[in-house]
């Protein structure tokens, strides 16, 4: 492997992350704030589409194809786009395009398996072991002593599969089975003894996956889509398994680098299964805006649930200085105003998405590039220009 995809690589091994969006609060035990506490300051329609779109405008300077937008507030939305959807034909960007989420599936993995908490069917400090007997053991693994909690926020040890020398992301087209995936990161010694540290891990999340299906005796995709997918109405959303095909036409190109001299490459057909239920998902702006709306209003998760969801731990990390929740982060802006989703990064997508408590101002923004560049300060200047005074 040559030094640019070695570079790229080791930025893929974020692929699937929710890395925050530079803060310089310190990481705390934090619990979330009432919804009047949160919400946005009044700002003028103009003013606020004049930043935006600026905001959006200046990041096509670090190479971007194209980025789209869509910010809801109070039941309406308004639609941004700059820059291109495909680089060969020059077609634009629309608002309205699917594609991969990457991380973003984290907090619908995270949702479900909480949803099921709220049936009391699961706890979340049973043991992983209850569960998934001898899945997690050897190599210095004990699942008798990992809760699905730990797993939830990353202070299980577990080490990420994407930290593995032998993994290959360059492969558009192979097939990974969540037990493989498992395998790779059980391969590798723990981060940490449980509950002694924080250390973001896809390998847990996919663990997420196998759990609910060992306890509902459906796969995580079918659970998603009957508790989350179907009752929202989230009609371009979809767990595409093993295709590598985003469905439909209504949809950008995906791009990251590939050789010596940067250039970019078209991945728009990949095979997430490298990302299961840690970040397999393909969605829309609509869609998540929906999503975070009905998840941060309360009306996905009982209050308790919800109230667990946004009870977030140290990350120790200046990536994320406001700590990480139950597949959820908190972004605190400038003026105050914290902003709860999450990131996600997968081979030709970048995406960011969430909103305020109560969910009555949310966002979600995606750029069709995934590669060495940093998309997480131009999502900030996003962020802070939608929610900031």
């Amino acid at each position: 492997m040559n030094t640019r995809n070695q570079i790229a690589f080791a930025s893929l091994a974020l692929l699937l992350t929710g890395a925050s969006l530079f803060n310089n609060m310190p990481a705390s035990i934090v619990k979330a704030e009432s919804a009047q506490n949160v919400s946005s300051p009044l700002v003028k329609k103009g003013q606020r589409d004049q930043a935006l779109k600026q905001a959006m405008e200046e990041s096509l300077k670090f190479g971007f194809p194209g980025i789209l937008a869509v910010a809801s507030e109070n039941g309406k939305s308004r639609a941004y786009v700059v820059g291109v959807a495909d680089k060969v034909t020059k077609k634009q960007m629309e608002a309205d395009y699917r594609f991969r989420i990457g991380s973003v599936t984290k907090t619908f993995t995270a949702a479900t398996v909480l949803h099921i908490v709220g049936e009391g069917r699961l706890n979340l400090d049973d043991s992983i072991e209850k569960w998934l007997p001898g899945v997690i053991q050897g190599n210095g693994y004990d699942g008798k002593q990992i809760t699905i909690r730990q797993i939830l926020n990353h202070t299980s040890g577990l080490t990420d599969y994407l930290k593995s020398p032998d993994f290959d992301f360059s492969e558009t087209k192979k097939s990974h089975t969540p037990e493989e995936l498992v395998k790779i990161g059980l391969s590798l010694p723990p981060e940490f003894e449980p509950g002694k540290s924080w250390s973001y891990s896809n390998t847990g999340y996919v663990i997420l996956g196998m759990l609910i299906e060992r306890v509902t005796g459906n796969s995580y995709e079918e659970e998603i889509e009957k508790r989350i997918i179907e009752p929202l109405k989230l009609s371009n959303t979809f767990l595409p398994g093993n295709s590598r095909v985003i469905p439909g036409i209504n949809h950008a190109r995906g791009y990251g680098l590939e050789n010596e001299a940067g250039e970019l490459k078209d991945v728009t057909y990949y095979n997430p299964s490298i990302a299961s239920s840690a970040g397999d998902m393909i969605s829309t702006a609509d869609d998540l805006n929906k999503f975070f709306s009905a998840l941060l209003g309360g009306k996905l998760l009982k209050e308790e649930q919800l109230k667990q969801m946004l009870t977030s731990v140290p990350t120790g990390t200046k990536e994320m200085p406001n700590g990480y929740g139950l597949g959820i982060y908190q972004t605190k802006l400038k003026n105050g105003i914290s902003v709860w989703g999450h990131s996600g990064r997968i081979p030709g997508f970048s995406t960011i998405a969430g909103g305020t408590l109560g969910g009555k101002h949310t966002l979600a923004a995606n750029i069709n590039y995934m590669g060495e560049t940093d998309v997480l300060g131009s999502f900030y200047n996003i962020l802070q220009a939608e929610f900031g005074e």
